[in-house]
């Protein structure tokens, strides 16, 4: 029979309703067996319940079930009982390694439990009653008596590495133990049937009574069969008198009988049920009734029927064997050699277990791979194989209990699969998966199956086209088959779907006359978007169905879950981008616009006013259209900042670099303050796309720095941007050979000279043009006006070729005659205009000077006289601002011809002393300059101060002391040893002047001291 791949059931616990009498069960197997013989005897289903969260974190190491619940031992050392959902029913923390067996009594009120660290324990299910005994070597086989519960005497059989099967019973001194067996290496398995106990070992399998002491006969081990360790043996007593021996590739069916050939399980008998009778003990003998070759390992054995057992069967890798004489014999046991010669083979990456149903004759009715989770890296020995009691007898030949069905449990470190036999729907269903249709009618119309099956097999015309892959003609059909019935219609869509062929049927589905729910559409579209290939059908359709058929929301949250996953398109994202549109969702519609890189999005931007919303796609705008883009982020630059372009386009690698020195240049360009943060990043991006653009940019932008400009210039080779770089950072020297030695333009270093204003660097132009013929030639043409001609021709040495000289000194003499013809020119004009001016100045001088007699004076002369005090005329404060000089180098002022004196405020006509008169108009009492004597001796800087402090008094009109002199300048005395006298308030307004005009020059000198200017 061909090998059918299962994969188990994920559903949690056990369906409990699939049961089905004895009498159908015969018809079902009759008639698979002569009709259908491909179709599975089995199917399967992961335990639910408690189990996947116990085996979680611990590990699975044996299993036996009861009649009314099921034991589960771990490798920490835990005992679970279980119902048959695989609920947790109890738990017994009973050791603290591996459980390796369990046993249950006949009633299922006591379980024994072995395990590696050496103990063996019994737990009563119903009671706190436990007992422990240690043997302080790992025990690996425990059976209960089947009547434990029963009997005073408490006994069991177990055995391990030491080696020795124990028979413990508990007598009036307490429990002891009685060795069966010892000698033949550690015992592995051990059950106990009524009154017969069997056990293997290294060298077989022997049995022993209980009720005559007396062993009954040995079994040898398989020829050429591996170690147990490797391969362990499995016993099953299938029934009172059949044990089935299944010990890694070859199983025996040994039945016991009494001499006069009767099976031992018949009435009376003595391996009948003990309290039935008992024979003397030289009746009982073995003979093996079977013997069944395997090309595979056996991991676990269970009856199926009187005459046939389920095998879970263990293939090793053949490829991954070790030994080539065992992957031969692996792979041509049945063929070329006999199985028992097997060797176990090199644990490779390992195959599914098989669950075989196999007759006594070796044929196989069934074969089924299960899905167990982590089957590749699991040996034979890891998984087991339990099932429900087998309650056979000599008089039934072995059946399962009436009203119950049989379930088998296929077990792995963190598996366990729930195995029962097929129904009358699973055999339909079966039918309906292999085309059989007609037989698949009949038989729900005999009524082994639920009526609603009838529909679904009625449409078998449709089925069967779906069946054969006709797809296209069936869903051409629909509108002739289904006509206007919605339901039908809405059926069929979802079968479709189930089959995943609704691209085939979307074209024939109606959207009116019929209309189908919202929910059809969109499970069409649905279908439509999880499939790469329908995508652009996908997109059509959106544009083609009305708009009211289905729900937006829904198709775009099912849209963009597909676009997380690698199955996506440019038309699923025009499919989403349609959607949005017509949800009015421009934003959202613009970004996949954008991503598709769509052309007409600029034009979709100004219809619905988007500008705002490009801030972060600006990449992608780049890579589609970069001068409108850049264009439209100069225009949005007020609510798109520059810091965020930027950052855009710098994480998308270095690829987008141009795209990057368009935008800043366009920005700068608008306002060169605007990404003054990134003008360090622009120096680069100049230099590497537009250098001939960099040096403007230069000189215009004082926020990058000077240092890593240099450098950048400097690695590409940039000569004059170094050299503007060099002159900002102040090496001058170091630009000006740049210069001469890179450029080799004359005239590019006199202007450099010029804008310095360094006399020293004439003298570098010089030396370092020496060097080049040629320069010493061009620096000639250009001494006139700058350097003397005859200090570039003194320090040439002799012999050096100076190209065309002949001609270059010809136009240094016609330049300097030319100079000194205008120099001339300049000198006469200058003495004929400060001729003239000594003439008008002499002129002014001897004009007379009014120091009063106005109105106002005289007015104020004779209110003096009368003793009245005269008022002070009012000033403006004495500055720079406020006193002007005039062509004659007068100082206006309100005082100026008044008739009052400067410092004192008084007339200088009302009182007896002599006046001195400056020809600014400015008059003084002689007294009050006399007064300033007090003063002379002090630093030129506290007559400053006095001089300044003055100015400003009399300027608010009040009365105070004169000084004599400003002291700004050594002044030469006169013969009689004293220095000539000076206006006071218009030395003041000089030394204001003089100091304005020097703060303007050193803000000059500054400002060019930072560069020079091209």
């Amino acid at each position: 029979m061909a090998k059918e791949h299962i994969t188990a059931v994920v559903q949690d616990g056990v369906d409990g309703d699939d049961e089905l009498d004895d009498e159908e069960d015969a018809e079902e197997e009759e008639e698979d067996t002569s009709s259908d013989e491909g179709e599975p005897r089995l199917k399967y289903q992961r335990m639910g319940g408690s189990v996947p969260s116990l085996l979680s974190g611990d590990s699975a190491s044996c299993l036996t079930v009861a009649e009314r619940m099921i034991a589960l031992g771990t490798h920490e050392g835990t005992v679970y009982l279980l119902d048959y959902q695989g609920n947790e029913v109890k738990r017994f923390a009973a050791h603290s390694a591996t459980v390796n067996e369990l046993s249950f009594d006949a009633e299922g009120e006591f379980i024994g439990s072995c395990s590696d660290d050496g103990s063996v324990v019994i737990n009563s299910l119903y009671t706190d009653e436990k007992e422990k005994f240690e043997y302080h070597r790992p025990m690996k086989a425990v059976a209960l008596d089947p009547d434990y519960s029963r009997k005073s005497s408490k006994q069991f059989a177990a055995g391990g590495l030491a080696g020795q099967l124990l028979f413990n019973t508990k007598g009036w001194f307490g429990n002891a133990d009685q060795v069966l067996h010892s000698g033949e290496g550690p015992v592995h398995a051990v059950k106990w049937r009524t009154t017969v106990i069997a056990w293997a070992n290294d060298m077989g399998v022997k049995l022993y009574d209980t009720a005559t002491h007396q062993r009954i006969t040995f079994i040898d081990r398989p020829t050429g069969s591996p170690r147990a360790e490797l391969l362990r043996p499995h016993l099953i007593w299938q029934d009172d008198a059949l044990l089935v021996i299944g010990w890694a590739n070859c199983v025996k069916v040994a039945a016991l009988r009494t001499k006069d050939g009767r099976n031992g399980s018949a009435a009376g008998d003595v391996l009948g049920l003990g309290w039935k009778g008992s024979a003397g003990s030289g009746n009982k003998h073995v003979d093996v009734v079977a013997v069944i070759d395997t090309d595979y390992y056996i991991s676990g054995l269970a009856p199926y029927s009187s005459d046939a057992l389920v095998v879970l069967a263990y293939i090793p890798d053949v490829e991954a064997a070790g030994s080539g004489e065992a992957t031969a014999a692996v792979a041509d046991a049945a063929a070329t050699s006999p199985p028992a010669t097997v060797a176990p083979v090199k644990q490779g990456h390992a195959q599914r277990p098989d669950v075989r149903i196999v007759t006594w004759k070796n044929d196989e009715l069934s074969t089924d791979s299960l899905s167990i989770h982590g089957y590749e890296h699991y040996k034979a020995k890891d998984y087991l194989l339990g099932h429900t009691p087998y309650s056979g007898s000599c008089n039934s030949e072995g059946q399962w209990p009436a009203g119950d069905e049989p379930l088998y449990y296929v077990v792995s470190p963190k598996d366990v699969v729930i195995a029962r036999p097929r129904d009358a729907e699973d055999h339909i269903s079966w039918l309906l998966n292999h085309g059989q249709h007609e037989k698949a009618l009949a038989a729900v119309e005999a009524g082994k199956a639920r009526p609603e099956l009838m529909e679904e097999v009625g449409s078998r015309y449709l089925d069967h086209l779906l069946l054969e892959r006709q797809y296209a003609q069936a869903a051409s059909l629909c509108p002739k088959l289904l006509r206007g019935s919605a339901p039908a219609w809405e059926r069929w869509v979802f079968h479709f779907a189930h089959l995943r062929q609704l691209p085939v049927l979307a074209p024939y589905i109606p959207t009116s006359n019929p209309q189908l729910r919202d929910t059809v559409y969109e499970v069409v579209l649905n279908a439509l978007l999880t499939n790469y290939a329908y995508h652009e059908q996908l997109l059509t359709t959106i544009r083609t169905w009305p708009t009211n058929l289905y729900s937006h929301s829904t198709i775009i949250t099912a849209i963009q879950l597909q676009l997380g996953t690698s199955s996506t398109s440019d038309a699923l994202k025009a499919a989403l981008a349609e959607l949005y549109r017509m949800d009015e969702e421009y934003s959202k519609a613009l970004a996949l616009y954008v991503e598709l890189q769509r052309p007409d999005v600029f034009a979709f931007v100004e219809e619905h006013n988007l500008q705002a919303d490009i801030h972060d796609k600006v990449v992608n705008l780049m890579k589609l259209d970069p001068k409108r883009t850049v264009s439209l982020l100069i225009q949005q630059s007020d609510t798109i900042s520059a810091s965020e372009v930027v950052g855009q386009l710098t994480k998308g690698g270095p690829d987008q670099r141009h795209f990057l020195h368009a935008y800043l240049h366009a920005l700068f360009e608008k306002d060169p303050y605007a990404g003054r943060e990134f003008h360090d990043m622009q120096v680069e991006l100049y230099a590497d796309f537009e250098p001939r653009l960099l040096l403007p940019f230069l000189r215009s932008s004082q926020h990058f720095n000077l240092d890593k400009a240099y450098e950048i210039c400097t690695k590409r080779g940039l000569t004059r941007e170094r050299v503007f770089l060099l002159g900002r950072m102040g090496n001058v020297k170091e630009a000006l050979g740049l210069i001469i030695n890179k450029l080799q333009d004359m005239e590019e270093a006199i202007k450099f000279i010029s804008a310095q204003h360094d006399e020293e660097l004439w003298e570098e132009l010089i030396n370092q043009s020496l060097r080049h013929p040629e320069l010493v030639g061009a620096l000639l043409e250009h001494t006139v006006g700058n350097i003397d001609p005859l200090q570039v021709l003194h320090k040439v040495p002799c012999g050096l070729p100076i190209p065309r000289l002949r001609d270059r000194l010809v136009k240094i003499i016609t330049d300097y005659r030319t100079e000194t013809s205008l120099r001339r020119g300049c000198n006469e004009i200058l003495k004929a205009d400060c001729v003239d001016l000594l003439v008008r100045y002499y002129d002014e001088a001897r004009h007379a000077i009014r120091v009063g007699g106005s109105d106002n004076g005289l007015k104020g002369q004779s209110n003096g006289q009368n003793g009245a005090i005269p008022t002070a005329p009012t000033m403006n404060l004495v500055n720079s601002g406020n006193l002007r000089g005039t062509k004659t180098g007068r100082i206006s002022s309100t005082i100026s011809g008044s008739g009052l004196c400067c410092i004192c405020l008084d007339p200088v006509a009302l009182q007896n002393v002599a006046v001195v008169a400056f020809f600014c108009s400015h008059a003084y009492h002689v007294t009050c300059l006399n007064d300033t004597s007090g003063i002379r001796s002090q630093g030129p800087d506290a007559k400053k101060e006095v001089s300044k402090d003055l100015a400003f008094r009399i300027g608010q009109g009040l009365s105070t002391a004169s000084l004599y002199d400003h002291g700004d300048e050594e002044e030469e005395e006169g013969e009689s040893g004293s220095p000539p006298m000076r206006c006071i308030l218009c030395t003041t307004a000089s030394a204001k002047n003089k100091e304005a005009i020097n703060d303007r020059k050193k803000a000059s000198a500054q400002a060019t001291s930072n560069g020079w200017a091209a």
